[in-house]
């Protein structure tokens, strides 16, 4: 039986997903600590990350879909910024495509509080971080 270890493409992308669900579920307990705390309305942003359980669930496979970026050869040697990088793009789409197109809020969901971008690039910078991270510890 052969092996599809995490040389081969499918052991690539199934080790990948998983370092983005990884990322992705730690960004929903932090997230979920900070809404129970009110910090987030404390700062001054009045977005709620995760609403409800489909929502969860959604973004628990976004960041799966979103680790497939480790797959890319970039700055394979440096952790934090590979993490930091590819977060950029999951908050990305947040802020200019879910936001306006999809939640029929303001670019930049502006409209939750002026802090609400930094918030979710903030969020971005932890799942790529600790996907970046996963993934290493893994072997990926």
């Amino acid at each position: 039986m052969a092996s599809s270890g995490s040389g081969s493409v499918p052991g690539q992308l199934s080790v990948t997903f998983a370092s983005g669900v990884v990322g992705a579920l730690v960004v929903l307990v932090i997230a979920w600590v900070m809404g129970q705390f009110g910090l987030f309305g404390d700062l001054g942003c009045h977005w709620r990350p995760m609403p409800n359980r489909d929502a969860a669930y959604a973004r628990l496979v976004w960041g799966g879909i979103f680790g497939l970026l480790f797959c890319l050869p970039l700055m394979a040697g440096s952790v934090v910024k590979r993490g930091l990088v590819f977060g950029i793009a999951p908050a990305l789409v947040q802020l200019l495509v879910v936001f306006p197109l999809m939640d029929h809020q303001q670019v930049l969901g502006l409209n939750h509080g002026y802090t609400t971008p930094f918030f979710v690039v903030l969020m971005g910078a932890i799942w790529g971080i600790t996907s970046a991270l996963w993934l290493k510890m893994i072997g990926g």
